[in-house]
């Protein structure tokens, strides 16, 4: 249909004759008065307002305001109108706002649910989609932890601040690390040549590792049979072990030992520092170490010192 045939047409004599084109003619007019004094407001703010970062912040905050009032101003022309009625529009600018804040409201109902289930609390450390550090602080929109792990061995703390939205609850699996129980399982492994005697050196790993972590074991008890009161929670053995294992480098000795979260590191670093003397004044240990050479040919070889 040519175009000059449809301003011809009864429809558009009744679109006009109706109060839609009045109120597309509004909204028109609304959008237009809204552009114009948010150019307006933007020259006065770089008038009076000289720091950028300043200017800037309240440049966003009054653009969002002003946009809001716009658009509430354009649905009460069209509720008021002929158009459908106030509770269709609403309706489907309430669909529209789920979808398109879907992640506010998800983080907002997660911080809910905390606050009746505690899944994690302030000063808990926890783990969530590759991050883990100690939570700080949790608002109705994200959480604050400062960081551990990343460069930093042993989960020490990094220094930086990390902000997460609530909704990852529900996303990604949360890992407490302190909640009911704040002690882990860690392994400390040592391989010695295949001429030591590996047996000395398994008797002296468990030795000294039950004398270290013996105040450990009587606390991690008492822990887990509080915690069997709310989980199904049962340790048979929380003493320290030596697996043995042979490997092409000599025999492999991983000590298993409890400690607690945040004394992971200090209690590694005590007993290996302990272990190492031990094994230095026994004289009949050696640690293995692969040593790589090149043969006549040019070829790499590498075979370990036993």
């Amino acid at each position: 249909m040519p175009f000059r045939d449809f301003l011809q047409s009864e429809r558009f004599r009744s679109f006009l004759a109706g109060g839609a084109a009045q109120d597309v003619w509004i909204s028109i007019l609304l959008v237009l008065t809204a552009v114009i004094l948010a150019y307006a407001l933007r020259r006065v703010l770089s008038r009076y307002i000289e720091e950028a970062e300043r200017r800037y912040r309240v440049s966003k905050v009054a653009g969002r305001i002003l946009g809001l009032f716009t658009a509430l101003a354009i649905l009460y022309v069209w509720s008021a109108g002929q158009g459908p009625g106030p509770a269709t529009i609403l309706t489907v600018v309430g669909a529209g706002l789920a979808i398109a804040m879907r992640e506010v409201l998800l983080s907002f109902v997660a911080w809910i649910h905390m606050l009746v289930r505690s899944p994690y609390k302030s000063g808990d450390r926890i783990e969530v989609n590759g991050l883990h550090g100690d939570v700080i602080d949790i608002r109705p929109l994200h959480s604050t932890m400062m960081e551990t792990g990343g460069w930093v061995d042993a989960d020490q703390s990094t220094g930086r601040i990390v902000h997460f939205p609530n909704s990852w609850f529900y996303q990604h699996g949360v890992y407490n690390y302190t909640q009911g129980f704040r002690f882990v399982w860690n392994e400390i492994p040592f391989t010695v040549t295949l001429r030591s005697d590996w047996k000395a050196a398994r008797d002296i790993l468990m030795k000294l590792a039950s004398e270290t972590t013996g105040s450990v074991e009587r606390q991690a008890r008492e822990e887990i049979r509080q915690m069997s009161r709310e989980y199904l929670v049962y340790y048979k053995v929380l003493t320290p072990f030596v697996y043995v294992r042979a490997t092409q480098n000599g025999i492999r000795l991983s000590l298993r030992h409890l400690t607690e979260v945040r004394k992971r590191r200090n209690t590694e670093h005590m007993l290996t520092m302990r272990i190492l003397e031990a094994f230095r004044e026994h004289g009949d240990i050696e640690l293995s170490y692969m040593m790589i050479g090149y043969e006549s040919g040019g070829e790499q070889n590498g075979n370990p010192l036993s």
